[in-house]
């Protein structure tokens, strides 16, 4: 399965298996009676499940709301991240044209709106839970609670780590595509190792730093996504 995948399946299942038992006891206590009589049921066991299963398929259906955008839109930004990664982006001999890399530039630009978009549904993901349990008549208090508890479950920092490593990726990625658009015919391809070669030492310092930056952030950025597992 795709980390991403994992990742919110996980959060979800936690959302909805493990935390509905104890906000539903917390959202309807039975008062003590008066004169230390033992207190009767408010709700027969068949009940509370009855109760327990219904706030269950509301909290999921709000998750999901709300989890699944995330998990659509990050599964689609790891998707073009991946094309990115390819060997064969790093090598100008693979481009046959100056045509070939203008549309990956529209490709890399095309991955920094998806990454945008997943920063901003993260950062969006406070409200929109709020709303999304709220709609399905949940109390506000158990909704507030069901809120805060799933937002607890996410690794803020890891996500915060890899939406600033993915901003350096496109930024680099950029430069590497404009290197090739003006240096464009500069180099030759290695038939023994496969790689590029440049006469100017100079050209060939350049290209191997954003090869090497590129390689660096992107491995990083894989990382980033392993530990949101752990």
């Amino acid at each position: 399965m795709n980390p991403i995948l994992r990742f919110i399946f996980r959060l979800t299942l936690y959302v909805c298996l493990i935390l509905p038992l104890s906000t539903l006891h917390a959202q309807s206590p039975t008062p003590s009676p008066p004169g230390g009589q033992t207190p009767s049921p408010k709700y027969t066991e068949e009940q509370m499940r009855e109760m327990i299963a219904k706030l269950r398929e509301r909290i999921g259906k709000a998750t999901d709301q709300v989890l699944g955008r995330i998990r659509k839109e990050e599964v689609d930004l790891n998707i073009r991240f991946s094309y990115f990664r390819k060997p064969e982006r790093l090598n100008p001999a693979t481009y046959t044209s100056k045509d070939d890399v203008e549309q990956w530039r529209q490709s890399l630009q095309k991955l920094k709106e998806k990454a945008e978009t997943v920063e901003k549904l993260y950062a969006n993901a406070d409200q929109d839970l709020g709303n999304a349990l709220i709609q399905q008549r949940i109390n506000q208090g158990v909704a507030e609670q069901v809120k805060n508890e799933l937002l607890k479950s996410f690794p803020w920092d890891i996500i915060k780590k890899k939406n600033q490593l993915m901003k350096e990726f496109v930024s680099v990625s950029a430069d590497l595509l404009t290197f090739y658009d003006k240096n464009w015919g500069s180099w030759k391809t290695d038939t023994a190792a496969g790689a590029p070669s440049f006469d100017d030492s100079k050209l060939a310092s350049t290209y191997q730093h954003l090869k090497d930056k590129i390689n660096t952030v992107g491995a990083q950025i894989e990382d980033q996504y392993k530990t949101m597992l752990r």
